[in-house]
């Protein structure tokens, strides 16, 4: 599932770059070849801005709702193992702790 922060620096990233598509349609579209009907993409470009502000909202919503939240939405098992912890306290400061017997001195 994608992080609401993920959607959101997407869209904020979507939201500056149509405001720049935007602009450019507005003030010289000259400089931007290969468009037919240039009042049509400015509209295309309006249309895709506000889609990215609208993602944007719900994301920002979707961040301000897990901040407030009860903190983890999983079951984390049982306390007192946990599977990606590893041990490596245990054997810190051994003096064969990474080492391997070998020949190739």
């Amino acid at each position: 599932m994608i992080s609401s922060h993920c959607c959101g620096f997407y869209s904020l990233t979507g939201i500056l770059f149509m405001t720049y598509v935007y602009i450019m349609l507005t003030i010289q579209p000259e400089f931007i070849t290969g468009i037919d009907d240039v009042e049509q993409a400015r509209s295309n470009a309006f249309g895709a801005m506000m889609t990215f502000c609208v993602t944007f909202a719900i994301s920002a919503v979707l961040v301000m709702r897990q901040k407030g939240g009860a903190g983890r939405e999983y079951d984390t098992g049982d306390d007192d193992y946990n599977r990606l912890n590893i041990d490596l306290k245990k054997n810190y400061g051994e003096s064969n702790y990474g080492s391997v017997a070998t020949d190739s001195y």
